[in-house]
């Protein structure tokens, strides 16, 4: 089995899947949310997390199966929304969200977990 990058939203009662895994060193629910309008709340977010090692993950939206594809989403939801992050240089101005570090970053704790 495996732990797996999903797309989901939070149970309809507002509860995190329990099919999440937590304890990866940037945290490994709720990461990058996008706002669906067109869902009611509580579930009116889409987020990133990864599952639990060989966890039922079909309530995710949708599994992201590669870095690139992870990254891609990444890009295409940071220009819609605008996405920007700390400038390193200078804490009084921000910087393009740089999506390939984000995806790359996930993507080394999902190694890691799938590793142990």
């Amino acid at each position: 089995m495996a732990h797996k990058v999903v797309k989901y939203r939070l149970e309809e009662d507002g509860t995190i899947p329990t099919w999440l895994t937590f304890g990866a060193p940037q945290s490994t629910g709720g990461m990058y949310a996008v706002a669906d309008p067109s869902t009611p709340s509580p579930q009116d977010w889409i987020m990133i997390g990864i599952s639990d090692d060989g966890a039922d993950t079909s309530g995710a939206i949708d599994e992201i199966a590669t870095k690139e594809d992870l990254q891609a989403y990444l890009e295409a939801v940071a220009v819609a929304g605008g996405w920007t992050e700390p400038d390193p240089n200078d804490l009084n101005a921000t910087v393009a969200f740089d999506a390939a570090a984000h995806a790359q970053r996930v993507w080394d704790d999902l190694d890691a977990l799938n590793a142990a």
